[in-house]
């Protein structure tokens, strides 16, 4: 690897991330690396080339091209990162304040979270499969204390201990402990893979071993597509997205007064390891007592939140009768 080399640095740390599954967090820089290469119209960028001036002509090169500012941000953190770490490793020359004249922070555009009314609506069962499937794991998202999808897509069936989840986060790499409450058990076990010979607990990866990541794209773009269709069958229902479940539990734990530390180390951030350094690490005890509370606030027993046995709601905008529905749906891939 050539040492001054920016491009060739970026690339072997892709690699490296690969081989630790991090697959997201890859693409993220790939992503980042294919953008720079199509500023410089180059493959090889040396470090030398990374000043404050070169930065600013790359995030106008962006903006030109009608790119949101926080995909921006994501874009210039991830070349902040490799850049320091060069430097750590002796392959940068140290510049100071080198990002400062460009966009590296967060633009709240979009409010992900919604209250628990919602949640309360989404109790009763709906005719479609497909909307049915979405309904139930978007619940199940939020009862597991706000699980990404993409840890739920590759949870195994060996990660489920009796009413115990234990995971590795793809995100951070952090290893979390999940409670199961008795209403979210009813639902995995409805979700649950059929295939004996597939490693993972739900059909949402089809092909195990072959190309899993993009499996796990398909996958979200199709609960994504679904969840708008569900938003639109209820009154008082939209905007959902495969983040809606994660933010609005972490909102919902906050609105209940529990601290943020808290929240913070039930939803495995990144950001804990930092908080670990001032606070004392919460027991998973005082965690699980915190979720099965949010769960029994929003889902009490008298609304029965699964409804797996109450009669279908009729939505009759969003029954869908037709073969072409049926069709439809199978085309998305979601779930076979």
């Amino acid at each position: 690897m050539n040492k001054t080399n920016l491009s060739a640095y970026m690339a072997m740390t892709v690699s490296q991330l690969k081989e630790e599954q991090r697959m997201g967090t890859a693409h993220v820089y790939q992503s980042t690396l294919n953008r720079i290469k199509d500023f410089m119209e180059q493959d090889s960028i040396s470090f030398e080339e990374v000043t404050p001036v070169w930065l600013k002509a790359f995030q106008e090169y962006l903006l030109e091209r009608q790119l949101h500012w926080n995909t921006i941000s994501t874009y210039m953190r991830m070349l902040r990162a490799t850049y320091f770490r060069a430097v750590d490793d002796g392959l940068a020359p140290y510049q100071p304040r080198l990002f400062k004249g460009v966009y590296t922070g967060t633009k709240v555009t979009v409010k992900r979270a919604v209250d628990e009314d919602v949640f309360r609506q989404l109790n009763a069962p709906v005719a479609d499969e497909s909307l049915e499937f979405t309904r139930l794991l978007f619940l199940l998202l939020f009862m597991l204390r706000g699980m990404p999808f993409v840890d739920i897509a590759f949870l195994r069936h060996c990660d489920l201990h009796g009413n115990v989840i234990v995971y590795r986060r793809k995100k951070t790499g952090a290893w979390l402990t999940v409670r199961v409450e008795a209403e979210a058990m009813k639902i995995i076990r409805n979700l649950r893979n059929t295939d004996k010979t597939s490693p993972y607990l739900f059909p949402l990866i089809h092909h195990p071993g072959k190309d899993e990541y993009r499996q796990y794209q398909n996958a979200l773009r199709s609960f994504n597509y679904h969840l708008k269709k569900l938003g639109e069958c209820i009154k008082g229902v939209a905007g959902l997205t495969s983040y809606t479940a994660r933010h609005s539990w972490a909102t919902i734990a906050n609105y209940r007064n529990y601290q943020q530390e808290l929240i913070s180390n039930a939803m495995g951030h990144s950001s804990v390891k930092v908080t670990e350094t001032y606070f004392r690490r919460h027991s998973d005890d005082k965690i699980w007592d915190m979720n099965k509370e949010i769960v029994s606030y929003i889902f009490d027993k008298d609304s029965d939140c699964l409804s797996l046995n109450r009669p279908m709601q009729p939505y009759s905008s969003c029954q869908l009768t037709s073969r072409n529905a049926v069709l439809h749906f199978l085309c998305l891939n979601w779930p076979s």
